[in-house]
């Protein structure tokens, strides 16, 4: 196995309050970590099965993660950046760790197979509470704290968090939490928060999390528009973070600070840069449309020298 570098990024320059913090002395070393997308895990002979592979994905996952075990096992962590399912099948918390099958503990029984730990973004399909077989379409719920109740439970974690790692803030955005995640989908009947979003109260948190003395590293589900005009995250231009969301500005503001954002959504790989600096990166999706168990983002990070430098499997 090898890895074909696609991407090596220096941000040294006008690095403002939150380089002249750093002690270079004092840094750790370069770390790597794993960045997967779009795992979309579903049960075989569940409503969406005529339409998804299921078997498929839950095949891709697996031998992503045996992969990862085999030759990366060393990295620090693996970060999934959205669509952890193709769709829950109830968004009542109850309903969980009551020893039945479902796709979000299917998730997280795979996951935890992988020797490094893994954080997680949510996505779109993580807040589908069903499936509607009549148009082909997952069913969105109307209720986030429910389906953020049922992520809770699962997997322990919060709808967005940060946590400083190697001196790195690594800040785990929700692009479902913003006023557009009711509007149906460019294209669909039923399906809504395709259109990513950010709530207020998660915008004040992050300008929060930026202004802390470190370099900060964003991962998220839903992709953005970027400097490169044309860059095809997705399908539709509609599916990614609203134009004119305030995310633009805090990033904007604190472009000095953010070394990179990883994202999801689009099923493919893609890479960008936004505000001229920031680095934007998409890893393929392990599961659903182009689906693939190689689809594994390798990045090696250097907190010294803000050094970013991703790859993709080749095998």
């Amino acid at each position: 196995m090898t890895r074909m570098v696609v991407a090596t990024l220096l941000f040294l320059t006008g690095c403002g309050s939150s380089e002249s913090s750093i002690d270079n002395d004092n840094q750790p070393g370069p770390f790597q970590i794993i960045v997967l997308s779009d795992t979309h895990v579903r049960i075989p002979g569940y409503p969406d099965d005529d339409v998804y592979d299921s078997q498929g994905n839950l095949d891709n996952l697996s031998e992503a993660v045996d992969l990862i075990n085999a030759a990366y096992e060393d990295v620090d962590f693996v970060a999934v950046t959205g669509d952890l399912v193709g769709n829950l099948y109830s968004e009542d918390p109850d309903d969980y760790l009551t020893g039945q099958t479902n796709p979000a503990e299917t998730f997280s029984r795979m996951m935890h197979v992988l020797i490094p730990p893994f954080y997680v973004a949510l996505g779109n399909h993580d807040y589908q509470k069903g499936f509607d077989t009549d148009v082909n379409e997952g069913i969105s719920t109307t209720d986030i704290e429910s389906i953020e109740a049922v992520w809770r439970k699962v997997l322990g974690i919060d709808p967005y968090y940060a946590f400083s790692h190697k001196g790195i803030n690594m800040i785990f955005l929700n692009s479902n939490r913003g006023p557009l995640r009711n509007e149906t989908c460019e294209g669909s009947q039923v399906e809504a928060f395709c259109t990513g979003s950010f709530d207020e109260q998660q915008l004040t948190w992050l300008e929060d999390r930026l202004a802390e003395p470190m370099p900060a590293i964003l991962f998220m589900h839903h992709p953005l528009h970027t400097d490169t005009a044309g860059t095809g995250w997705t399908f539709y231009h509609s599916y990614r973070i609203d134009r004119d969301d305030p995310f633009y500005d805090i990033t904007e503001a604190y472009k000095e600070t953010i070394l990179a954002i990883f994202v999801g959504h689009g099923h493919r790989w893609k890479e960008d840069t936004l505000h001229g600096s920031i680095a934007v990166f998409e890893t393929g999706s392990l599961g659903d449309r182009q689906g693939s168990a190689d689809h594994i983002a390798w990045v090696e990070i250097n907190p010294a020298t803000r050094e970013l430098t991703v790859s993709m499997l080749d095998r």
